[in-house]
């Protein structure tokens, strides 16, 4: 049994490391966004894409480990009481890293997030300016939403049997 909560701190270590990696790249988003690099921008984005899926692992593994734990819905703040006596400490270690990692990531996700949605704004004030549409009005010419069932025009059909 010590070895599926061995098992459990190394998930929540493996948290960690994914909230730190997350942050840097929050970071790294903000100062990218702050120098108007969208190239940075996008290849960040795409690695936090990647961190995404490897979260979705982590989450995978957390749902095999809390049931064979006895842990399913338990709040992580009470995960560390039902540890061997021998290990509490150690799980109180981990879930206040993983809070602490996750204050970190919440504070430098928020910072890059209000830049992002004021350059946005800032986009669309332009484009407004410039005489396109209102963010959220409609589209200009070839943006409009098609009714259903309308088919392509003859030129844009293909005849699979050539």
């Amino acid at each position: 049994m010590d070895e599926l909560y061995r098992s459990y701190l190394n998930f929540l270590r493996s948290m960690c490391r994914g909230l730190e990696s997350l942050t840097e790249l929050n970071v790294k988003k903000l100062a990218a966004a702050q120098q108007d690099d969208l190239m940075g921008l996008n290849e960040l984005l795409n690695q936090e894409q990647a961190q995404a899926l490897n979260f979705r692992g982590l989450e995978l593994t957390r749902d095999k480990l809390l049931p064979r734990l006895g842990l399913e819905g338990v709040a992580m703040s009470e995960v560390p009481g039902r540890f061997p006596p021998a290990m509490q400490e150690e799980a109180r270690q981990a879930v206040a890293e993983v809070k602490g990692r996750y204050a970190a990531y919440r504070q430098a996700a928020g910072k890059t997030r209000a830049l992002l949605e004021q350059n946005l704004h800032e986009v669309d004030s332009i484009v407004v300016r410039l005489g396109g549409p209102p963010a959220g009005g409609p589209g200009g010419p070839g943006y409009g939403r098609e009714p259903e069932g309308s088919a392509p025009p003859p030129s844009m059909k293909t005849d699979f049997r050539a």
